[in-house]
């Protein structure tokens, strides 16, 4: 019976270390705590010579992180003008 109890309390502490390891990794918690606020979207972010594609992750207003869409990079033109205004082109997160 002990031995029982034994693997069962190793394979609840093996489970709850995963699924908590899956939410810090996945970014789904900030400050241990799971956010309704959180939210991700898409956005070019360009320079003189190339656009490429980034998911914004935010929590309410802070930045998360933002990850590169693998294959989502254009080349652009040095005469090129991007026809977002200032507020679209500058924000991450509000």
């Amino acid at each position: 019976m002990k031995k029982t109890t034994r693997i069962i309390a190793i394979s609840i502490v093996l489970v709850l270390s995963i699924i908590f390891i899956y939410f810090k990794i996945s970014g789904f918690a900030t400050d241990g705590v799971i956010s309704k606020d959180s939210y991700s979207w898409t956005k070019a972010i360009c320079n003189e010579t190339h656009c490429q594609d980034y998911q914004i992750f935010c929590n309410e207003d802070k930045l998360v992180r933002q990850t590169p869409v693998t294959g989502a990079v254009i080349s652009i033109s040095e005469n090129w003008i991007d026809p977002r205004n200032e507020i679209n082109i500058n924000r991450v997160c509000e």
